[in-house]
């Protein structure tokens, strides 16, 4: 089966027939529409959308073989990072089950009530194109396979947990940008990423720090793809079950405290800094 990460917006793809649908999708915050481009629907696109003749009345059965197809595609029960010899067939799963929402949105509108959730369809839009698309990531992805082989048991620990919460709240309303949901899914994101933080930082090593620094990127990246929402600004933590999620200042000074090859030192740099401020940015670190 394909990974449950991949499936998420065919699992989660409901708003059924019910007063839900008659309301406008919630606006998604003005931070996040400036990563994505409006779909436009050329003329080339709409011949091949019209020659798809798809069966607008069986939504259930479009979603089943959807998944199906890109269970073909990657064919891997695992939730962890895929190793990077496997990453274009994970790329082409995710892409293929996006490409089937849009299709079913954009051609099935005027048919049915039932489609895909948007939210979701923006989401495996970002992991599209800050993964699958973005050659510099890709260039260092490929180089931690034994980091990810040693570290996937854990990395599927931290995202088990992740997935239940999510799918608790986002299974109990079509509304997933209400402000009860969205708390609870900003921390379920903020904790997931805690967990994959301490795992590959906190423990003994089992990757390089570079290596770390990528797949804790890789990390980042797909809990954006699950919880696609604004959870900078607005969000009280402290009042996450549990308490509050985020890192202690006192764990990102370790994280800046590395020794740096001199010859490297601009690239690694780069990556470094890039980690610090996307957990800051991501956790407005606690006290």
């Amino acid at each position: 089966m394909c990974g449950q990460y991949l499936v998420i917006i065919l699992l989660q793809y409901i708003y059924d027939d019910d007063e839900t649908t008659q309301r406008a999708l919630p606006r998604i915050p003005p931070l996040v529409e400036l990563e994505f481009e409006p779909q436009v629907i050329t003329k080339e696109r709409e011949k091949v959308l019209n020659t798809k003749n798809l069966n607008c009345d069986d939504f259930s059965k479009y979603a089943l073989n959807c998944t199906m197809n890109a269970a073909l595609m990657y064919n891997s029960s695992r939730k962890a990072p895929p190793m990077p010899d496997k990453l274009s067939e994970w790329c082409r799963a995710i892409r293929y089950l996006t490409e089937c929402a849009i299709d079913w949105n954009t051609d099935c509108k005027e048919v049915t009530e039932s489609h895909f959730n948007e939210e979701s369809i923006k989401g495996h839009m970002h992991v599209v194109n800050a993964v699958c698309d973005d050659e510099l990531f890709l260039i260092k992805y490929d180089e931690i396979p034994t980091c990810i082989e040693k570290t996937s048991n854990d990395w599927e620990k931290c995202y088990a947990t992740f997935k239940k919460l999510v799918d608790e709240q986002k299974n109990t309303t079509h509304e997933w940008t209400h402000f009860e949901t969205h708390h609870y899914l900003c921390c379920a994101r903020a904790k997931f990423r805690r967990c994959t933080l301490e795992m590959l930082f906190q423990k003994p090593s089992k990757c390089s720090y570079h290596e770390a620094l990528t797949l804790q990127r890789f990390s980042v990246i797909v809990s954006e793809g699950d919880v696609f929402q604004d959870c900078e600004h607005h969000m009280l933590y402290s009042g996450c079950p549990g308490g509050d999620p985020r890192p202690s200042g006192e764990m990102l000074v370790k994280l800046m405290n590395v020794d740096f090859d001199e010859k490297n030192i601009s690239c690694q740099l780069k990556d470094h800094l890039a980690l610090i401020i996307s957990t800051l940015i991501i956790y407005a670190v606690k006290d």
